[in-house]
């Protein structure tokens, strides 16, 4: 499989987003958001997207400007309308948002409505745990997981993540899942590679088990732990999307759809340590807890959420595996847009 640097698919990704409209700063955001999953084993989240998303600034289904409408705010809690423009830009300048109040008031929770996929939540909650910070992140997305008990997808996979500062010489703690049992976004490769995706995954239309991605996109996936991934699912509808003013109950959309914007909704939240226990104390009782946690299993054999995502670009050279289907469509992008096509081994 070809190998891109990380440096050259950000360059890539910036000149091609600036050249479809995007403003060079968020355009900057995309690109950094696209580069983090990749350097954290998360590709399904990176090059693949950026084809999509001048699509649909081409056909007018998203802006390529996102203004942030403040639509109301109270000392520690905001809501915010990204206009139907880049999730990324929404989630990191809502992170900010909240980060700030958070110094204030101790916490801080920012609200998006009308907005777009992300990329990895751990790009947002990495946002406001650089600033010393505890993070939750919340996002709801286009329905894809049948409720228990039902056949038609209802709810998104809809990713939650929690992120912690750790101790130095420690990458921070980051919990960055999807509430069904693999990302939507690895079945979509799956489907773009040619690929058969594992048994247990999803179901097809039918709401048969099938280890077809095409059929599995449009059957529904299967949530994580049952009735526990279908509740979680839920819940973050309410917070990300209804409570938001977004699309909920079924009507948020996906990055692929031609019917509109996806209009799914994001809930950010901040949380200075320092109001809760010194920083020496946190970092010392983090230490015990990352020490007694490793001593579970064999030397090496325990890691913390995000432990193995750090450490993913290590012996790489910075550069990182692209398919060649991939890098396919973003030759084709190249040549869309007038931008040099991305230099690879």
């Amino acid at each position: 499989m070809p190998d891109i640097s990380l440096g050259e698919l950000d360059r890539f990704a910036r000149a091609v987003l600036v050249a479809r409209g995007v403003p060079a700063a968020d355009a900057a955001l995309v690109a950094e958001s696209i580069t983090y999953a990749h350097a954290h084993g998360k590709g399904t989240h990176g090059a693949p997207r950026l084809p999509i998303y001048v699509d649909r600034i081409e056909k007018g289904l998203m802006q390529a400007e996102t203004p942030l409408t403040e639509l109301s705010a109270a000392p520690a809690l905001a809501l915010l309308d990204a206009g139907d423009g880049f999730g990324q830009v929404a989630g990191i300048r809502g992170m900010d948002r909240a980060v700030d109040m958070a110094r204030t008031a101790g916490v801080g929770l920012v609200g998006i409505r009308h907005s777009h996929n992300f990329g990895t939540a751990a790009f947002i909650a990495h946002r406001a745990v650089a600033a010393g910070m505890a993070a939750m992140v919340l996002a709801n997305a286009a329905p894809a997981i049948a409720p228990t008990g039902g056949q038609r997808a209802v709810f998104g996979t809809n990713p939650i993540a929690f992120g912690f500062p750790a101790p130095a010489g420690h990458p921070p703690v980051i919990l960055d899942m999807a509430t069904s049992q693999a990302a939507r976004g690895k079945i979509r490769l799956a489907a773009t590679n040619g690929e058969a995706i594992p048994e247990g995954w999803a179901l097809d239309a039918e709401g048969r088990p099938t280890t077809d991605p095409v059929a599995a996109l449009a059957g529904s996936m299967l949530p994580v732990g049952g009735a526990k991934g279908y509740g979680l699912s839920l819940v973050v509808d309410v917070m990300a999307g209804l409570m938001t003013r977004s699309a909920s109950g079924g009507r948020a959309r996906n990055l692929n759809t031609p019917d509109g914007p996806s209009r799914s909704g994001h809930m950010l939240l901040a949380i200075d340590i320092e109001r809760l226990l010194p920083r020496a104390d946190y970092d010392a009782a983090f230490a015990e807890l990352i020490a007694a946690t490793r001593a579970a299993g064999p030397e090496g054999g325990v890691f913390l959420p995000g432990e193995r995502g750090a450490g993913h670009m290590a012996g790489r050279d910075g550069k990182v595996p692209l398919s060649a289907a991939v890098l396919a469509k973003l030759d084709a992008l190249a040549a869309a847009t007038g931008v040099a096509s991305p230099a690879h081994d």
